[in-house]
């Protein structure tokens, strides 16, 4: 059996990944700091944790011993933090860190990367071998980027590395910025669109990402390939307007003009000065919406057997355990 490190298994891709993979009997070891809640873990067996953090390369010599295959999902995504040298230090530098250390010992490594780093799109999906630096506002996007040209360098160096740009992913457990907003709807606290909605974005079920992620583990056959892993192209105003119809909701979510989002994404950022506490959105969030990222999966479909969920299937899965989620917390 295939023994795997995961890096930033802790998240809400990698807690999915760890999972699936513990439930088809792989030896896991997991990357963690001192202060990871790995409670979701709790129950399961073979699992292996290495106290640690990518930005030390010391470590990843000590949590890679007896590994044979990386996957390396750790990365900081949040629209703000406290010192802006994290998103530098994790995208890049950790990236780097790891995919020295997987060269060097001959490991093969899986890295996830993100649609974000290949910019935004024209109306009409793109493939892998599209780039743009189009709409990168966010600082995890800038670095994301950056990370795809520096791991494409180590391909060139002899690196076994298969490169997944997910999707916007959306899935039970998401609170980062596409998750709140469903979560948002489900639960009446949705403030509203800025802007008509009518940019596209690909949504994708994160049980589908979880299974691209997995169908390269036995294959040696496809160093230095890229793949997307997309799912349903669909206007932003509609994809609410869906949320709001499965959760029930009477009224459509309002829209209200672009520059009214962005002062709110102003004011937000002018809180977050003064609590030092996460902002509900900013405004590289809203100058985001105002883009297009369409994406095509048919590498993906067609090389890995790469399956779909229905926008429909996936969203009552998630609006539900987002019910659930809301009557614990307000019992």
């Amino acid at each position: 059996m295939v023994n795997i490190l995961i890096t930033g298994g802790t998240g809400f891709l990698g807690t999915h990944l760890v999972i699936k993979l513990n439930s088809l009997g792989y030896n896991l070891k997991l990357l963690i700091r001192k202060n990871s809640n790995i409670s979701t873990f709790q129950d399961l067996k073979n699992i292996e944790y290495c106290i640690g953090d990518v930005n030390s390369i010391e470590t990843l010599y000590n949590a890679t011993e007896d590994i044979d295959l990386i996957y390396h999902l750790a990365a900081y995504t949040r629209m703000w933090a406290r010192d802006e040298k994290v998103y530098e230090e994790t995208n890049i530098k950790g990236m780097e860190n790891i995919a020295k250390v997987a060269l060097e010992k001959g490991i093969k490594l899986i890295y996830i990367s993100s649609f974000i780093a290949l910019g935004a799109t024209p109306v009409e999906p793109v493939d892998e071998t599209f780039e743009s630096e189009e709409g990168l506002f966010l600082d995890y996007a800038q670095t994301k980027f950056q990370a795809k040209k520096i791991i494409k360098k180590y391909i060139q160096n002899g690196l076994d590395v298969i490169i997944f740009y997910p999707g916007i992913v959306y899935g039970p457990g998401d609170f980062n910025i596409f998750g709140q907003t469903i979560y948002d709807i489900t639960v009446g606290k949705f403030l509203g669109c800025p802007g008509k909605g009518d940019t596209i974005g690909s949504f994708v079920y994160v049980n589908d990402v979880v299974e691209g992620f997995i169908s390269v583990i036995e294959r040696n056959n496809l160093k230095g390939n890229e793949f997307i892993l997309g799912g349903v192209n669909i206007k932003f105003g509609d994809w609410l307007n869906l949320i709001s119809e499965i959760a029930g909701n009477a009224k459509k979510p309002r829209h209200f003009p672009m520059s009214l989002g962005i002062l709110y994404g102003w004011l937000c950022e002018i809180k977050t000065k003064i609590t030092k506490k996460m902002p509900y959105t900013n405004r590289a969030t809203v100058k985001m919406l105002n883009h297009n990222w369409v994406y095509n999966s048919d590498k993906a479909i067609k090389v890995l057997d790469y399956k779909i969920t229905p926008l429909d299937v996936g969203l009552q899965e998630t609006i539900a355990w987002y019910r659930n989620y809301y009557a614990s917390q307000n019992k």
